[in-house]
């Protein structure tokens, strides 16, 4: 029976890596034919991997050899540098959506209730990060400086979860490695500049995935197991809400993990009879996310006065727009505040209505469903510039830094598929494959929702984690 098992296990993850496979092939492809700048920063992608292949071993092999704990202060230490010098020497203007987090997290310091707080009612997940923000705002003053170092103590903490998965999946020089990938990434430097809520959302993402990484190499010999079963529950159900409240994908983690356990793992849990830990963990962590959703609504209502939407009906009406390729426009955006400001309207109609609209738009036969998915990936997976156009008021040499980000993102993608290969040839089913599942659920997310070339942040320290698999091909117990 297990071997059965075994067997259905490997198809699936075989099926898996090829289908995460074709998406990074197929960005790549959209993304270096949209035209010579984008060729020539997948040029210097190969330039960077080769460059990469003869200097990295003996340059992790160096921060490696204090050890685990040394290692980790000294990549923390850099990181720390870099960051810093970036977000002093780099000052963004706070402006569109970015004022908005900003504004709201003021408020919320302040302490006041925000009546009339109809655009975080309209898009609650708003509330997650300015919330956030506004404790550092309590503590430290609305100082220029602020979100920008919160961002960097977030980098900092992403950077750490990454080392410890990868030191927990491989070996000490894949921590080292993955490490300091995050430390050089120029896309995500750049992001430190601003004030949005990528930082916030994927550290919390990498904090579930290292979680469940401990459950499921403590499950099969946990001396407590009640303990650990109700524990993880717990923290996971309200990271899960956590990371909902500040982007709304904690389903595609909820899903990833039900296919990681009953399709590529139920061999193993199987084997060791663990499944009857792992079905009360789950059952408390789907518990314990819903039953606190209702809690955050009614925190969100209390600070703005109003009950938040929870229907997401303008994200799927500008995913399915056509003209403007699934991305923000001028006329849903009207239509939405056109419904919003009717007489009497609640920010839950408004969403409905909007996605009744979503609904008409979506079935009316207009749409080139071939074309209007392929330019969709192209914004969401074709390149990583979009840092530099959200900073270009004050960034000089703004192509170099386009070329850099783009050519990084490039050589991520193919470390991932090299990544990919060594996983299949080594037939792993570890927590390994989780980042692969997030990969390939988030994108499918973004061809049915609005799309914007930012929202891909999450994916890059996944691109990475994957990476090592190829970089650090020996896998370690630890």
């Amino acid at each position: 029976m297990n071997l059965r098992l075994t067997k259905i296990s490997e198809n699936m993850a075989r099926f898996l890596f090829i289908v995460t496979m074709f998406l990074c092939i197929a960005a790549l492809l959209l993304g270096v034919t949209q035209g010579q700048p984008f060729l020539e920063a997948f040029g210097l992608a190969v330039l960077a991997l080769v460059i990469l292949r003869l200097i990295y071993r003996p340059i992790v092999r160096l921060l490696a050899k204090p050890g685990v704990v040394k290692s980790w202060l000294i990549l923390t230490a850099l990181c720390f540098v870099v960051k810093m010098i970036w977000i002093l020497a780099v000052q963004v203007p706070i402006e569109g959506d970015y004022s908005v987090f900003w504004s709201y997290a003021n408020a919320f310091a302040s302490g006041e209730v925000i009546y009339e707080g109809r655009y975080m009612a309209l898009f609650p997940h708003i509330f997650g990060y300015s919330s956030f923000l506004s404790w550092f705002i309590r503590l430290f003053g609305s100082g220029p400086f602020v979100a920008q170092i919160v961002n960097v103590g977030l980098t900092i903490c992403s950077g750490s979860l990454l080392f410890r998965l990868c030191y927990r999946w491989r070996n000490l020089n894949a921590a080292v490695s993955v490490y300091l990938l995050w430390i050089i990434c120029p896309s995500q430097t750049i992001y430190n500049s601003l004030v949005l809520s990528e930082p916030l959302y994927t550290t919390l993402i990498l904090a579930f995935l290292l979680l469940m990484t401990e459950v499921s190499l403590h499950m099969h010999r946990a001396r407590r197991p009640v303990v650990l079963c109700v524990a993880a529950g717990v923290i996971g159900g309200l990271l899960l809400r956590w990371i909902n409240g500040t982007r709304p994908i904690a389903s595609i983690l909820i899903i990833a993990l039900l296919i990681w356990i009953f399709c590529l793992n139920l061999h193993t849990i199987t084997a060791l009879r663990t499944w009857r830990r792992w079905l009360p963990l789950l059952a408390l962590l789907i518990g314990v996310y819903l039953l606190t959703g209702p809690v955050w609504n009614a925190q969100i209502a209390t600070v703005i006065g109003e009950e938040p939407a929870n229907t997401p009906g303008y994200n799927i009406l500008v995913g399915f727009n056509q003209a403007s390729d699934g991305r923000w426009n001028q006329e849903d955006s009207d239509r939405l505040m056109f419904y919003s400001n009717q007489p009497g309207a609640t920010a839950s109609e408004a969403q409905e209505k909007i996605l009744e609209d979503a609904k008409a738009r979506a079935t009316a036969g207009d749409i080139n469903y071939p074309h209007l998915f392929r330019e969709k990936l192209r914004i969401f997976l074709g390149s990583d510039n979009s840092s530099v156009l959200y900073s270009v008021s004050v960034l000089s040499h703004t192509k170099l830094f386009s070329y850099a980000c783009n050519a990084f993102f490039y050589m991520s993608m193919l470390l991932a598929v090299a990544g990919i290969i060594q996983l299949w040839r080594r037939k792993e089913s570890s927590t390994y494959l989780l980042p692969l599942l997030y990969t390939v659920g988030l994108t499918i997310a973004q061809m049915l929702a609005e799309v914007a070339g930012r929202y891909h942040y999450s994916i890059i320290p996944m691109l990475l984690l994957i990476g090592q698999a190829a970089l650090v091909p020996k896998k370690e117990d630890v």
